[in-house]
């Protein structure tokens, strides 16, 4: 089905201006549905969960705090309630206000215990801005995964994992890995992280 983005969610929009206690409706039924499932996935086995909150980068700051951290709050809040030994991260990707890491101040603020960094922000800064007893994850450029030489791959997974020192960080891409990215460089990739741990 059609997600919204080429409308710029305006049915979304429209609900938050003319009808936000419905809206709000939704978002806590959301929120219940979503912690719960989480919850099932951890009896299951799951031994980590991480949130996604792909679209809230559209929000600016009032109405992300409103429409969208306050739910994620509530996810987390009723998943550690549960689950108290099970890290969860969080993730949101880069859009108008969120890219260049314009929201990771809030997010560090979710109760979560990893956040997940995009790859529109130096790792180093985005290290500056979260609270050191929050782990941070990524952030390679999937861009440079599918289309660089494995001489760029490993320089900049290196720096990275220089910048993560081994403490509360975990290696990932900024981004969801791009379709057409050749699997000789996603192994490569993989291959040199567990080299570069081996050897530290």
């Amino acid at each position: 089905g059609k997600t919204g983005t080429t409308s710029g969610f305006a049915q979304v929009a429209d609900m938050r201006t003319n009808n936000p206690q419905i809206l709000h409706g939704i978002l806590e039924i959301l929120a219940k549905n979503i912690a719960d499932y989480a919850s099932y996935q951890i009896r299951s086995g799951a031994q980590v969960i991480q949130v996604f909150d792909s679209w809230a980068g559209h929000l600016d700051e009032s109405a992300f705090i409103e429409f969208a951290m306050k739910y994620q709050k509530q996810v987390i809040s009723s998943i550690k309630a549960r689950h108290p030994d099970t890290p969860i991260i969080i993730y949101m990707a880069p859009d108008t206000y969120s890219k260049n890491g314009q929201r990771l101040s809030l997010l560090a603020e979710t109760g979560a215990d990893i956040v997940s960094i995009d790859h529109t922000i130096d790792l180093q800064e985005a290290r500056n801005i979260i609270p050191d007893h929050i782990g941070i994850q990524g952030n390679l450029d999937p861009h440079i995964l599918r289309d660089g030489s494995h001489d760029q791959i490993r320089a900049v997974t290196e720096k990275c994992l220089k910048v993560g020192n081994g403490k509360h960080h975990i290696m990932n891409l900024g981004h969801g890995i791009e379709a057409t990215t050749p699997e000789e460089n996603a192994a490569f990739f993989v291959n040199y992280v567990h080299e570069f741990i081996h050897q530290r």
